[in-house]
Formats: C-alpha cells, sequence, structure tokens
C-alpha cells in the first residue's frame, strides 16, 4: 500500500513538473508613440485563449504563457491593436498609436441606456467621480460648477444642506420647476426645495434632496442636457437631466479604501464698512447746508454721528450706575466681538439688586445675535431611502427584456423653536424702557415624499449587413408619487406655557394646524426608442412617448411627444493625419411636455380669515367654525406645458486628441405656461390658472480641453467651458404683461413680455438720457421715478470656467476658476446697512458735496450739470436711509476660485511592507476667493433667500456664503 502511494506521488509530481515546463513567463513595457511615455491598464492577452493580464502604472506587465504560444495582443481604449510576436529572451515591449477611429467612449443616456458618444445626435457632458471630490465639497451638485457646458448652477450660501439650483439653458417655466431631473442608477429621485418660513422674506433654508448624495459614491456623472437627451424620462425632464452612475463591486481582487478629511470654514465675502463716524445723526445745519450738531443718540442704531475723534468716552447703557469707556473710533473686528454676552450690558436674564430677567443689551429692532444663537433653533432630520430591483432576461441573442423597479422614499421632520422670555432693561438712565418679551413657540413640520417607479423595457437588435444594424426599444413606465405635509405649532397667539420645554403639550391653548396636505399623482406612459447606425459612423435615434397624467383633466391628460436626432462622425472619410484626429457633426429636434401640480383643476378650500385694520382672526374661533374658498380659481381645463428644441453641434480633436472642442448652438421655445394670473377682485378670487405665455431661450456652450505639455514625468492639461444663453419671454396672456415671480411691496422679480425671464421691477433713481442721475434742485437728493422700471435680470449674460491640472512624478495639482458676468441681484444687506450708516459707500464726506454725475432740470425740462458754482449739495444722512427700492439692485458678475487641491500619492516602494496598496495625502479648498464687480461690497452674489427655486438673486438678508478648506488622507488597501 505505501509502495503505491509512493509511485501515485512521484507520477503527480512529473506531472506538476511538465505543466510548469510547458509554460514560460513573458515580461515587458508597454509606451505611447506620441510621447514615449508608459501606458497603464492595456490589455494584454494570448491570441486564440483566454489567458491575459494587463500593464501597471508604469506601464509594465508579466504574463505566463504556454509553451506553444508565438504571440501577444495589446489593445487600448483610443490607441490601435498591436500584435507581436514573442522572442526567445521572454521580453516584448509593444508600442501603441493613438487611433480616435477606434474610441469607444461610453456615457450613460436615459433609462440607463449605454451608448457609445460617438452615436448621440445631443450634448452630453460626463463628469468623473475623482473631479467631484477635488476641492473637498459636501455637495455633489456643487462639485458641478464650471465642469457643465450649459449649466447654471447657483451654490447659494455653499454650507452643507444648502440649497444648490441646477438648470440647463436657462430654464423653461416661468412658475413651475426648472431643476434638472436627478435620476440614481437609472432611477429618478425627489429633488424638492421646501423653504421654511412663512416666506422668501422670513426664509430658511433646509437644502434640497438632490444635495442627499454623497460625493465618494459617485462613479460618473452624465448631464443630458437638452430635451432630446432626456425624452425617455418624460414631462419630468423637460429641464434636462443628471445621470448619476454610483459606485458598484468590480470583477477581481477585492480592495478597500479608507479616506478621511479635516474642513475648516469661513465666511466668504463680508461687507465693507464706513470707519468714520459713529453712533447718533445730525440735528442742525448752518445756511450752506454744512452740519454744525449731532446727537449722540444712545437708543437708535443709526451711525449717522460725528466723525470719530478717538477720545475716550461714555456710551450705551448704564447698569448699576456705570456706563462703559471706550475710545471713540472704530474697533478693531467689531463684528465678531461686539455682541458677546460674557457681561452684562450685552447679556440677558441676569438679576440686578433683588430684581430677575434683567437685559443689557439694547436694539433698537433685533436681539443680540448671540442670544439668538445660542436659544432659537431651526432643526431638521432627513431619513431616505432609495434603491433599486434590475431583471433582465435574454430568450434570443437578439433580445433583450428589463424590468426595473426603483423606490426613492423620505421623511423630513423640522423643529422651529423660538424661547419664551421677558426681560426689562437694566438701564438704570432711563434711556431703554423697552421690555424684551416673546411668548415662544414650537413648531413641528413633517415633510414625507414616497416615489415608486416601474420601467419595463424589450430591446430588439438585427443586424442587417456588414455596413448597417439597428435596435429598437419599446418601453412602458409607471410613476406614483406621494407627498404628505403636516406643520402643527403651539398656539400662535399665546404660544408656551413653560420657558424652554419644547413640546407641542406645552401649548398655552389650542394647538394651531399650520397645514395638512395630502396629494397622490400617477403617470402611465409608453414609449419607443429606434436607433440605427451605417458603417459607425452614421447614426439616426428617433424617440416617442406618451404621457397619461392624473393631475390633467380626464379628456385632456393624454400628450404625445417625438424626438429625432442623428450624428456624422466624418473623420471617417478623411485619411488619417497628424493634426485632425476626430470630427462629428450632430443635430436634434425634440419636444417634450410637462403637466402641473395635483389640485390644480379645482378650486380648494382652507380655513376661515377675517383680515382687519390691526390683524387678522383665523377661524374656528371659539366653537364657531367656518371655512373659506382659495383665492385662487381652479381651471379644468388646463394643458401640458409643451417644450420644444432645436440643437446642432459638433465634436472635433486635434494633435493625436491633445486638443478636444465640443461646440453646440440650440434653441428652446416653451409655451402654453400653467400659470395663477391675476384677476379682478370682483370675481370673487385673485388668481385664476390658466395656459399662457411662451418663453423662448438660445444660444452657444463650448467645451474645450487641450493636453500643453505631456513628458514622462510632467503633464499639464488646459480645460474651460463658455455658455451664453439669450432668454426672452415672448408673451403671456392677452391683456397682461408680466408675471410676478417674487420679491416683495415695492421690488418684484417678474416674467415680462420682451424681457429675460427673471427680471427686476422697481422703483429707482431718475436719469436723463446720458444715464446722469436726476436730483432736485432744492434740496440735491435724487428724483424717484415716475413708476417701477425694468432694471436688469437675475440670468448671466454668460459663464465660463477655466482649469488647469497639473501631474509631476506623485504630485497633482488642480485649480478651476468660474466666472458670471452681467447678472444682478436685490440686496437687502445694502439696504440696511444704508440705513444705518454703517456701508462704505455713506463714509467720505457726507455734506457740502453734490451727488456723484448728477444733474437738474432747468424750467424748460434741460438737463443743467450738477458741479462748480451751480452745484447743489445733498446730505447723505437725508438720502441712504431712505434708498429707493431698484438702488438696490446690484451688479451679481463675480469671478470666483472655486476649487483647488494639491495632493501627492506615494510610490509603493515609499511605504514597503505596509499593508498599502495605495497612499495619497493632500490640501483642498472650494469657493475660496472671489472677485465681484466694483458696485458690490457687500456679498457674494450667489447667496439666495428663496432656496433653490424660480425666486433667484434675492439677498434679503440671506444666509451669507462660506469658503470651505482642509486636508485629506486616503488610503487603499
Amino acid at each position: 500500500m505505501k509502495k503505491l502511494l509512493l509511485v501515485s506521488l512521484c507520477i503527480l509530481m512529473l506531472c506538476v513538473t511538465q505543466t510548469f515546463a510547458q509554460n514560460r513567463t513573458i515580461t515587458g513595457t508597454v509606451t505611447a508613440k506620441e510621447d514615449g511615455l508608459p501606458i497603464p491598464g492595456v490589455s494584454v492577452t494570448v491570441p486564440g485563449t483566454t489567458i491575459g493580464s494587463q500593464t501597471n502604472g508604469d506601464g509594465k506587465f508579466s504574463i505566463n504563457v504556454p509553451q506553444n504560444a508565438t504571440s501577444l495582443q495589446f489593445s487600448f481604449i483610443g490607441y490601435g491593436t498591436v500584435t507581436s510576436p514573442i522572442g526567445a529572451n521572454g521580453v516584448v515591449n509593444a508600442t501603441l498609436s493613438s487611433d480616435m477611429r477606434d474610441l469607444a467612449e461610453v456615457v450613460v443616456t436615459a433609462n440607463q441606456i449605454r451608448r457609445e458618444k460617438r452615436s448621440l445626435g445631443y450634448a452630453a457632458t460626463t463628469v468623473q467621480g475623482e473631479d467631484l471630490v477635488k476641492g473637498g465639497n459636501p455637495s455633489a451638485l456643487n462639485s458641478l460648477v464650471g465642469r457643465i457646458p450649459g449649466a447654471n448652477i447657483t451654490t447659494t450660501s455653499n454650507a452643507p444642506g444648502a440649497s444648490t439650483r441646477v438648470v440647463f439653458r436657462g430654464g423653461s417655466s416661468i412658475n413651475g420647476n426648472n431643476n434638472a431631473l436627478i435620476v440614481v442608477d437609472g432611477i429618478p429621485i425627489d429633488n424638492s426645495s421646501v423653504v421654511g418660513g412663512a416666506s422668501s422674506l422670513t426664509s430658511i433654508d433646509f437644502g434640497n434632496r438632490g444635495n442627499d448624495i454623497d460625493p465618494d459614491d459617485i462613479e460618473n456623472v452624465t448631464a443630458l442636457i437638452g430635451p432630446a437627451a432626456a425624452a425617455l424620462y418624460g414631462s419630468r425632464a423637460s429641464n434636462g437631466a443628471l445621470q448619476i452612475t454610483t459606485k458598484s463591486g468590480q470583477k477581481g481582487k477585492a480592495q478597500v479604501s479608507f479616506s478621511t478629511s479635516n474642513i475648516f470654514s469661513s465666511i466668504l465675502k463680508l461687507p465693507d464698512l464706513q470707519n468714520e463716524y459713529g453712533q447718533g445723526y445730525y440735528t442742525a445745519t448752518d445756511d450752506d447746508g454744512n452740519i454744525t450738531e449731532y446727537y449722540n443718540d444712545p437708543v437708535e442704531n443709526w451711525s449717522w454721528g460725528a466723525p470719530f475723534t478717538g477720545e475716550m468716552q461714555e456710551w450705551g447703557q448704564s447698569i448699576g450706575g456705570v456706563r462703559q469707556m471706550k475710545p471713540y473710533s472704530a474697533q478693531p473686528d467689531n463684528v465678531r466681538n461686539f455682541f458677546k454676552l460674557n457681561n452684562k450690558y450685552n447679556g440677558y436674564g441676569f438679576t440686578q439688586g433683588d430684581v430677575p430677567n434683567k437685559y443689557g443689551y439694547y436694539g433698537s429692532y433685533s436681539l443680540n445675535p448671540y442670544f439668538v444663537l445660542k436659544n432659537f433653533s431651526n432643526n431638521n432630520n432627513v431619513e431616505r431611502i432609495t434603491g433599486n430591483v434590475n431583471l433582465t432576461y435574454k430568450p434570443a441573442s437578439w433580445l433583450n427584456i428589463t424590468e426595473r423597479i426603483g423606490i426613492d422614499t423620505y421623511s423630513d421632520r423640522r423643529r422651529l423653536i423660538v424661547p419664551k422670555y421677558n426681560y426689562t432693561p437694566a438701564d438704570d438712565a432711563g434711556n431703554y424702557a423697552l421690555a424684551q418679551t416673546s411668548n415662544g413657540s414650537y413648531q413641528i413640520d413633517q415633510l414625507g415624499v414616497t416615489e415608486l417607479v416601474h420601467d419595463l423595457m424589450v430591446t430588439g437588435t438585427h443586424k442587417f449587413n456588414e455596413d448597417f444594424q439597428g435596435s429598437l426599444m419599446l418601453g412602458n413606465n409607471i410613476r406614483q408619487r406621494s407627498t404628505n405635509t403636516n406643520r402643527t405649532a403651539t398656539n400662535a397667539s399665546t404660544g408656551l406655557v413653560v420657558p424652554g420645554w419644547y413640546n407641542l403639550q406645552n401649548s398655552n391653548g389650542p394647538i394651531n394646524i399650520v397645514q395638512d396636505f395630502i396629494s397622490r399623482r400617477r403617470l402611465f406612459a409608453l414609449y419607443a426608442d429606434l436607433n440605427l447606425s451605417y458603417k459607425n459612423m452614421l447614426f439616426l435615434e428617433a424617440t416617442a412617448r406618451n404621457d397619461w397624467s392624473s393631475t390633467l383633466p380626464i379628456n385632456n391628460n393624454s400628450f404625445f411627444y417625438p424626438s429625432v436626432s442623428t450624428s456624422f462622425v466624418f473623420s471617417e472619410v478623411l485619411k488619417p493625419n497628424d493634426w485632425f484626429s476626430y470630427g462629428k457633426i450632430r443635430g436634434s429636434i425634440a419636444q417634450v411636455g410637462q403637466d402641473t401640480d395635483p389640485y390644480q383643476l379645482l378650486t380648494t378650500f382652507s380655513r376661515g380669515t377675517v383680515l382687519a385694520n390691526f390683524g387678522s382672526t383665523t377661524f374656528p374661533f371659539g366653537s364657531v367654525a367656518a371655512l373659506m374658498a382659495s383665492t385662487t380659481l381652479g381651471n379644468p381645463n388646463l394643458k401640458p406645458e409643451q417644450t420644444t428644441s432645436y440643437e446642432i453641434g459638433t465634436e472635433m480633436a486635434f494633435f493625436n486628441n491633445r486638443l478636444n472642442l465640443d461646440l453646440t448652438f440650440y434653441k428652446n421655445i416653451s409655451k402654453n405656461q400653467i400659470l395663477p394670473i391675476p384677476t379682478p377682485n370682483s370675481t370673487g378670487y385673485s388668481f385664476s390658472v390658466v395656459n399662457a405665455g411662451r418663453v423662448d431661450n438660445k444660444g452657444l456652450q463650448l467645451a474645450l480641453r487641450g493636453t500643453v505639455v505631456k513628458t514622462k514625468d510632467f503633464n499639464w492639461d488646459l480645460y474651460g467651458n463658455f455658455t451664453r444663453n439669450i432668454s426672452k419671454v415672448v408673451e403671456l396672456m392677452p391683456g397682461v404683461d408680466q408675471f410676478v415671480i417674487g420679491g416683495f411691496n415695492g421690488m418684484s422679480i417678474v416674467a415680462a413680455v420682451g424681457k429675460p425671464l427673471g427680471e427686476f421691477y422697481a422703483v429707482t433713481n431718475a436719469t436723463d438720457d446720458q444715464g446722469r442721475t436726476i436730483v432736485d434742485s432744492g434740496s440735491g437728493l435724487p428724483v424717484a421715478t415716475s413708476e417701477a422700471q425694468y432694471l436688469g435680470s437675475y440670468q448671466p449674460k454668460y459663464i465660463a470656467a477655466l482649469g488647469t491640472t497639473v501631474n509631476y512624478k506623485g504630485f497633482t495639482f488642480d485649480v478651476m476658476f468660474d466666472i458670471k458676468q452681467g447678472n444682478k441681484f436685490y440686496s437687502r444687506t445694502k439696504d440696511i446697512m444704508a440705513f444705518v450708516g454703517t456701508s462704505a459707500e455713506t463714509g467720505g464726506p457726507r455734506f457740502g458735496q453734490p451727488f456723484p454725475n448728477s444733474v437738474y432740470l432747468d424750467d424748460d425740462g434741460n438737463s443743467v450739470v450738477n458741479s462748480g458754482a451751480n452745484a447743489v449739495n445733498y446730505l447723505k444722512q437725508d438720502y441712504f436711509p431712505d434708498l429707493n427700492p431698484g438702488v438696490n439692485i446690484v451688479d451679481g458678475s463675480y469671478v470666483k476660485v472655486r476649487t483647488a487641491s494639491l495632493s501627492y500619492q506615494f510610490k509603493k516602494s515609499q511605504f514597503k511592507g505596509l499593508p498599502f496598496n495605495a497612499l495619497t495625502v493632500g490640501v483642498f479648498g472650494n469657493n475660496l476667493f472671489i472677485w465681484t464687480a466694483k458696485e458690490n461690497k457687500y456679498v457674494d452674489p450667489e447667496i439666495n433667500s428663496a432656496g433653490a427655486t424660480n425666486e433667484q438673486g434675492f439677498d434679503f438678508t440671506a444666509m451669507p456664503s462660506i469658503r470651505n478648506y482642509g486636508f485629506n488622507v486616503k488610503v487603499n488597501f
């Protein structure tokens, strides 16, 4: 038995030895012909077998091949395939030549369909996940700024959880949603922006749900910019779509990545202040209009007082007979340090003598901001689940059946806290008699959204001959969206019973049901997608879709929209040359519809409210209940909005793909806008919902990318894009010249016929035909226009970005600038600072000077230059506290350093013996620096009080924007 085992073992060893003797190891290096640099990731295979390997980061490979193997095949995307013989020395080096004709860049299009980019007849830009995380921004949407031509992305405050607005090609809807649809792994997800507060005048930015996505989880983002690109997604993609593909497991060796970051933040832009004058205001002037007396008012918050002298003086409250002493001068870092609660002159709730609940800080119109920060809060907690299940069945080689079911559901629970307090002034000089009091309040907002999406797609492919092939997809889509909103608060009049206990059971009186809203909408659709290809250079795509929407009238709830696009890779018919690598022209025509929100067909009811001169009464009043009809009259005959787009473009590459260009011209026509138009009060309603209006957008978008230098150790790339969009409201309904989008009484953001969407409309300073300000010949103060004027739009004239990436050995440096020019915004920050006399423009000489660049009118209405001996001087204190609203509309142009990063990737030899495959350390920043227009000395123009809605360019004391910077470490195991 032992002898038999020994013989068997010998035979086995001989077999193994023979097997190893039949294999041999081949090594080598693969480089590029154009620059001689190694190419990582090249596929190395033995022809006719399944044996293969890949080159590493240095272009080197090692592969075990059979003894009878005679050659190796080398292939890589963008390069021609090469077959090289195996020599006797076991070393095979290969050189690959760039071949754009073999380039087959794959992009993810509508319904998660992967297609070669060369076949697309419309613009589609792909941003890789590694580019999203370079600047360290926690928002994936903010990280897209400057990387997508045709996109106007507004980051508001750039803070974690803040809103981000993503609009392609100007936006098409006056009153509807203009944000791009967000799709994650083929499933459209909710991107609602529900701003807290009663309106944008008292807003709380709780962000929009698209920012729930972690940038580190994203593989890439494809921007489907026009309706043609997103037609298969239906009405909700009429504004284009962001197709997000998340990271997934890959076949091969398992890897674990660990990364950590430390981020610091600071305010990006603070207002410029005057540092020449202090508290108070003037009370007397001489005959020449020169100020002769000031009153140092301890109560009001004006800084229209006497010039600073630097002398020590008493100021503020008298507590225990003592006032504070400070030099009468500008205080360094006063904004940060002045309001701190660490002394009784700024504090609340302390005891003075035997009297409790005293306060020292006095502000005529506000509380100490540190007290607000400590005691008021607006919290929200979002719990969200998003996922999908895909089933694929291939009954034949030419037929594919895919069923996809997805869900996106979340709850957003918000808690709004206002403390209850009653403080009396500690001042014993009698200057401050006003008590600081609040009944307090506690409100819970619960918002829930659930979306179910089902797609069934049947795709057949057929190859007619060697040159001509095609595919046809037939699909069905069912979408259901359910929402519920419940806002409940303590009694609006009497607030809380016990201070500090924030619970609805602590309501001092009946609980206030602020809102209780439930909606459910359903959409059913059939669609088709036909693709034809000739010689892999001429492509045609045609789509058709029909939707049935539950939010439209039953007899008019069906709407059909088609699209057709084509592309021609004309470089295929040209002779190969060194300077022109690739060329393609493309064009498309598409139409897409958009339905409306629920409950627009009928007039709804709500709790009755009776308005009075000094307040209002909301029912139920005692035991008496009352309902009242909405002020908006529903319309049972609504039709869907409709957008038609036309697009033509080209993609070209030069010098072996060292320079790439993508240029697109487009025009979008959006009509049948669904609007609540003002109606005469005699009808019993204030508004009626109608189909009216047309908005046109036309423009161009350009993207460029080039490699300036490329050597073995050094690589320098430049990239940039440019977008020019011209928006115009062509028509509304007969007799209506404009529609109010937002603003306040005295300043409106409107859609006005003949103007761009989002025009500012307000009374401002009158000017003559040369643009000089007209002043009153007596007071020297600017004269107001007789009626409101159109003062520019929040739409920029153009958007651009410029970036560079430099690689030197293990170092990588990346920086990107983005630019917006020609847009306007309203700044209440400017208005408030002018009112109190703290803005830089209120400094300098405050009397004895004429208004800059001004004229006054003579008896014949002619302009007389207001200067020299005939000058009429004005007093700044009489002008700035009462500015016309239009004066606060400011040029919103800017240039930003949007992202910057510097990293170093260690070589494996530098951490030999450690369990790392890769180690990278770096520093990064986003929203780092800003240069604004000369007249904007106040805030970052991107901030907005209305979140991601159509009410843009509205700084009604909005949250300031922040810069973020930090360092990170990433390790792969």
